[in-house]
């Protein structure tokens, strides 16, 4: 493919966005890019990216239940 077509089938798919959320994702991402601020040590505080470096070497499992356990708590949740 293409620059040509992956401009057309990005125009596309973002045509077809209608969560102001996620066209704000979008906007940010694509500045950010356009900017060429790839080192998140520039972009963010020293707060944040310590935090981020900090939770990016954590366990993935850390914070994380299984579905019948998350099944339980919406069906407790659901019934008050």
């Amino acid at each position: 493919m293409d620059i040509r077509q992956m401009k057309q089938q990005l125009i596309s798919k973002i045509s077809a966005v209608n969560d102001e959320d996620v066209l704000r994702m979008l906007d940010e991402e694509l500045n950010l890019s356009v900017q060429s601020h790839t080192d998140l040590a520039k972009v963010l505080s020293n707060d944040d990216y310590q935090e981020l470096k900090s939770l990016s070497s954590e366990p993935l499992d850390k914070n994380t239940m299984s579905l019948s356990e998350f099944d339980k708590i919406m069906d407790q949740w659901l019934m008050k």
